[in-house]
C-alpha cells in the first residue's frame, strides 16, 4: 500500500486491511488475538498477494523502502519482532519468488512468453489447416465463377449498348426532326 516512488504507506489504502479485522469481529477484530483466527492466514496471504503484484509491476529498489518517518517499527532498518533469528523490514522488501514460494496466478513465462502464448493458436491452426485451405480454393473458384458471369452479362450488355449510340453530330437529313431520343 505504498507509493512506488516514496515508498511511504498511503493511509487511505492500508486502512483496507484494517478494515476486513473490524469487519469479521470477534478475534480477528482484536490485535492480541487476530492470529487465532483462521481466517486470519487466508486475510494475510491475500495480502501478501497483493504486494506481490505490486512489487512485480513497479520494481521498486531496497532503497524506496523508507529509512526513516515510518510508522514505529516499520522503518528499513527496524527489526521485526517478534521473529528469531532478527530479520530487518528491508531484508523482505523482495519476491515472493526470492523468499522461496510463489503464487500460480502471478507466475511469469519465461523469455518465450510470446511463443507459449500462440503456441495453442497454432496447434489449432495446424488442426483446420487444410480446412482452411479447402475453403480458400472453394471461395477462390466461386469469385472466378462470379467474375466470369458479371464479364459475359456485362459484354452482351455492351453489344447492345453498341446498337444504341447516336452520333455526336447528326446528318443533315435529321435535323429537321428536332425531338431525336435514343432508345436507351
Amino acid at each position: 500500500f505504498a507509493s512506488p516512488l516514496t515508498g511511504i504507506a498511503d493511509a487511505s489504502q492500508s486502512s483496507m486491511h484494517n478494515a476486513l479485522h473490524i469487519y469479521m469481529n470477534g478475534t480477528m477484530s482484536q490485535v492480541q488475538g487476530s492470529a487465532n483466527d483462521p481466517i486470519f492466514l487466508l486475510h494475510h496471504a491475500f495480502v501478501d498477494s497483493i504486494f506481490e503484484q505490486w512489487l512485480r509491476r513497479h520494481h521498486p529498489l531496497q532503497e524506496v523502502y523508507p529509512e526513516a518517518n515510518a510508522p514505529i517499527g516499520h522503518n528499513r532498518e527496524s527489526y521485526m519482532v517478534p521473529f528469531i533469528p532478527l530479520y530487518r523490514n528491508g531484508d523482505f522488501f523482495i519476491s515472493s519468488k526470492d523468499l522461496g514460494y510463489d503464487y500460480s496466478y502471478l507466475q511469469d513465462s519465461d523469455s518465450d512468453s510470446f511463443q507459449d502464448y500462440i503456441k495453442s493458436y497454432l496447434e489449432q491452426a495446424g488442426r483446420i489447416w487444410s480446412w482452411l485451405l479447402g475453403a480458400a480454393m472453394v471461395g477462390a473458384a466461386l469469385t472466378a465463377l462470379l467474375a466470369g458471369l458479371v464479364s459475359l452479362l456485362c459484354g452482351h450488355k455492351r453489344k447492345e449498348l453498341a446498337e444504341e449510340k447516336q452520333p455526336l453530330l447528326m446528318e443533315k437529313e435529321d435535323y429537321h426532326s428536332l425531338l431525336y431520343q435514343s432508345h436507351l
